[in-house]
């Protein structure tokens, strides 16, 4: 009369789709540590380290202090610790980071974030680093050859 195993399937396709461990506003973790392999999503109070093969969202009302090693995370509330990043780290206007970027392949400070610390991107296969001024920055490992056409980057484009 009633498919059950239907519903049981649609059920577990919606919660794919959410981040797989969530910790909610209002909720504090103090001296904890978070280790996995999911997604994670801090809406409240988190004091510890996170290390999780995942994205992390710091939600708005987020506030997180420890150091942070995960695969991306896009901070819209607060961080104060360390972060290293396999991909992107993503922070928000309005939001806060107090932290060192260790490694990181990319990293977007939106405008109207506060930012104070250090930035480390990690390039496998840049030779050349083009710097905040428009000057090219060598590589300590280029080469002659290596060198891009300096008209590329040319300030007038």
């Amino acid at each position: 009369m009633f498919n059950r195993k239907k519903k049981k399937s649609s059920l577990n396709n919606s919660l794919d789709n959410l981040a797989q461990t969530i910790l909610g506003e209002g909720v504090t973790i103090k001296d904890g540590n978070l280790y996995g392999s999911n997604d994670v999503t801090i809406s409240g109070v988190f004091f510890g380290d996170i290390d999780i093969e995942g994205i992390l969202i710091v939600t708005e009302s987020g506030n997180l202090r420890g150091k942070v090693k995960v695969d991306e995370v896009h901070v819209y509330g607060t961080i104060e610790g360390s972060i290293t990043a396999k991909g992107k780290v993503h922070i928000y206007s309005e939001s806060s980071v107090i932290s060192d970027i260790l490694g990181s392949a990319s990293i977007v400070i939106e405008e109207g974030a506060a930012f104070k610390g250090q930035c480390n991107t990690i390039a496998l296969q840049a030779t050349n680093i083009l710097n905040i001024s428009g000057n090219i920055l060598k590589h300590p490992e280029t080469t002659a050859q290596d060198e891009p056409d300096a008209t590329r980057y040319s300030k007038n484009e």
